[in-house]
Formats: structure tokens, C-alpha cells, sequence
């Protein structure tokens, strides 16, 4: 199954090909689990069946025989592979990779579409190679996240509980009503640290705030958050006020302008990232979380005041991930499923800037809360 960059490549690459030829159209088809597929058509000519069965088929013999073939008025057996697409052409040319045979089109149209053939199947390896180099970083990065996870409830949570659990035991077994008091009361302050921890894990995961207040009630909690735990100070410069002016794009809930779940969900993460980002690497004192809609895109800003973008060697096989967890990488997933763009610059003075921009009339409405 090709990914969509891959079929976009094929459909450029079929509007390139035919440019090099004096044709009406130009197909391409693919083999995929059994079957033969159009992938992408160029011109006036529209195939009306799209898949045909590699076995039992003409298009299938002429795939499987691998060989360029050039036709003058095809009729009859020659033209059945062509009826199975629902296509009528004067002339065809089909040119796996070389062509050498005499035919309707000029030796050097035939050239030019063995070159242009050979370079689509060295584009879509190299895209191949880049697409799953991409996913297997994200997979690695994913399964480092769980580690984190796991490590920290295991580290924190678990040991601090136990280490409660020993002290209660201890009290009871001493028989000392006052000691036994003393250990409560001190159980009870540790369960409300060990309380509060968990609290903040479960927030990482999902906060709260974001489904019942809405994205700016979350990153205001979120920068709060960040001054509180890991001593960054955090400004907040939020303002949806356009989105009421911009029909189908924010609905109002208790007062606040909302955006559809998917899209707060997006810009949460990726400031939560950008800022842990900033407190782990950048050695910064101050950053700055920027939410605004300019036009029809809203843009998220996180700026800090630290030692800027990392060298090379801290970056991932994309050059864009921080190795260790989801980095640069999976803030550049995210900003591709909502179809937005996310940059990495430096800030105008001093450190980094990382930016969203997402257009909201390509998302359609958003949801009603």
C-alpha cells in the first residue's frame, strides 16, 4: 500500500511524463496485494476501471511479461488489456523501463519515457526508504516514551508508596499508640505527595483542563506547571478573540472560543513539547507561548531566551528529531495530521523559535462542545 506522498509523487510524475510526450494521457499503474491499480492519470484519458486482478487478466500478461510495447491502432487480443481499463487510444506506448520497437510514437518520445520511468522508480525507493527510515524513528521514539513512563511510576510512585507501606508496618508491629500516630500523620503527608505526583503524570497524559476549559485555560495551566516544576519562567500571550469573526472555524464554550478537539489537542502537545524541550536542552531562564489567528491559520509561537537549535549531531535521521523522545519528530507529526506547517528558527534575538501554523478553513468546522 503506497503512503500519500508516494501516490502524490506518482500523480506529479505521470503530469511531468506526459508534458514529454505528444500523447492525449498518461497512466500510471502499480502492483499492489494481487491486483493492478491506476495510481495516477494525466491528460484527457480517464480510465473507467481503476483495478483489475494481476491473475486472469491482459493488463496482468502484459505486466508480468515485462517488456515496453508499442501499438498503432490496437484492436482485437492486442487492445483487451486496454478494454479491461475502459480506454480507447488511436496509439499506445507501455514502456516498463526501455523501449526499442518501432510503434506510433518517435524514438525519442520512447527515450525519454524510459528515463522518465526509471527516475519515478528511483524517486519512489528513495521515498519508500525515507517514509519507513521515518516511521521506524517514530516507533523507537514511542517505545522510549513508554520507558519514561513506566520508569518514572516505577521510580517515584511505587517506591514512595512501598517506602510508606514499610513505615506504617513498622509502627504497628513497635505496639506504641504514639508512634503509630506519628506514622499515620507522616503516611498521610507522603500519600499526598505520592497523590499530587501521580496527578501531574495523569495531566502530561491528558490534561484535564483542555476538555473541560478549552486550549487556553490548558497552556495557561501548562506554563504554570513548567515554573512550578522545573523552575522555567513561562509568559502566556494568548488571543482566539478572531475566531468568533470567523465563521465555522470556533464555538464559544462558557465564554471561551473553542477550536475542534483534534486541533487544541495538536497545539497543547506541541507547546508541552516545545517547553519541555526548552527546560531539558536549552538552558534557558524565560520562554514565551504564543496563540493567535492571523487571518485564516492559527499560529502557535514558543520562543525562549536559551542557547538556540541544536547542532547536528543532536539531530534525528529527518535532521528534526532530539534523539531520546518524540523531539522535533513527533511535534512534525502532529502538525502534519491537522495539515498544518511547524518551523524551527531562531528567535530574534537570542535562542529558538518553534511555530505552528495551521489553516482553519482547510479543517472544516469545528465541533460544538
Amino acid at each position: 500500500m503506497l503512503s500519500g506522498s508516494e501516490l502524490w509523487l506518482l500523480r506529479l510524475m505521470a503530469d511531468r511524463g506526459l508534458a514529454l510526450l505528444d500523447a492525449d494521457g498518461l497512466i500510471v499503474v502499480i502492483e499492489d496485494q494481487g491486483e493492478l491499480r491506476v495510481a495516477a492519470a494525466s491528460g484527457g484519458v480517464a480510465p473507467r476501471v481503476r483495478i483489475v486482478p494481476l491473475r486472469s487478466s491482459s493488463l496482468g500478461t502484459l505486466y508480468a511479461g515485462g517488456q515496453p510495447l508499442a501499438l498503432d491502432r490496437p484492436r482485437g487480443p492486442e487492445a483487451a488489456w486496454l478494454h479491461e481499463l475502459g480506454i480507447e487510444a488511436r496509439a499506445v506506448l507501455a514502456e516498463p523501463f526501455e523501449m526499442e520497437t518501432g510503434g506510433g510514437f518517435e524514438r525519442a518520445d520512447r527515450e525519454a519515457l524510459g528515463a522518465f520511468a526509471a527516475s519515478v522508480s528511483q524517486r519512489l525507493k528513495a521515498e519508500r526508504s525515507v517514509e519507513i527510515e521515518r516511521l521506524r524513528f517514530g516507533m523507537q521514539a514511542r517505545e522510549n516514551e513508554r520507558t519514561r513512563w513506566a520508569r518514572e511510576i516505577h521510580d517515584e510512585s511505587i517506591q514512595g508508596i512501598g517506602a510508606l507501606r514499610l513505615q506504617l508496618a513498622n509502627a504497628r508491629d513497635v505496639e506504641d499508640a504514639e508512634a503509630l500516630r506519628s506514622a499515620v500523620d507522616a503516611v498521610l503527608e507522603g500519600l499526598g505527595h505520592e497523590i499530587d505526583g501521580l496527578r501531574h503524570l495523569i495531566t502530561e497524559l491528558r490534561p484535564a483542563a483542555l476538555d473541560d476549559l478549552g486550549l487556553q485555560a490548558a497552556l495557561e495551566a501548562l506554563a504554570r506547571r513548567s515554573q512550578a516544576i522545573d523552575g522555567l519562567d513561562v509568559t502566556t500571550e494568548l488571543d482566539l478573540s478572531a475566531l468568533a469573526g470567523a465563521e465555522g472555524n470556533g464555538n464559544r464554550h462558557g465564554g471561551a472560543e473553542r477550536l475542534d478537539p483534534e486541533l487544541e489537542s495538536t497545539v497543547y502537545r506541541v507547546a508541552q513539547e516545545a517547553l519541555t524541550n526548552v527546560s531539558r536542552h536549552a538552558e534557558a531562564t524565560h520562554a514565551v507561548v504564543a496563540v493567535t489567528v492571523v487571518g485564516d491559520a492559527l499560529e502557535l509561537t514558543v520562543r525562549d531566551d536559551g542557547r538556540g537549535l541544536p547542532d547536528e549531531s543532536r539531530l534525528g535521521p529527518r535532521g528534526d528529531g532530539l534523539e531520546g523522545g518524540f523531539g522535533m519528530s513527533g511535534m512534525r507529526e502532529r502538525a502534519e495530521l491537522v495539515g498544518g506547517e511547524l518551523e524551527f528558527l531562531p528567535a530574534p534575538e537570542k535562542g529558538a523559535l518553534v511555530r505552528l501554523t495551521v489553516p482553519l478553513s482547510a479543517r472544516g468546522a469545528a465541533l460544538s462542545r
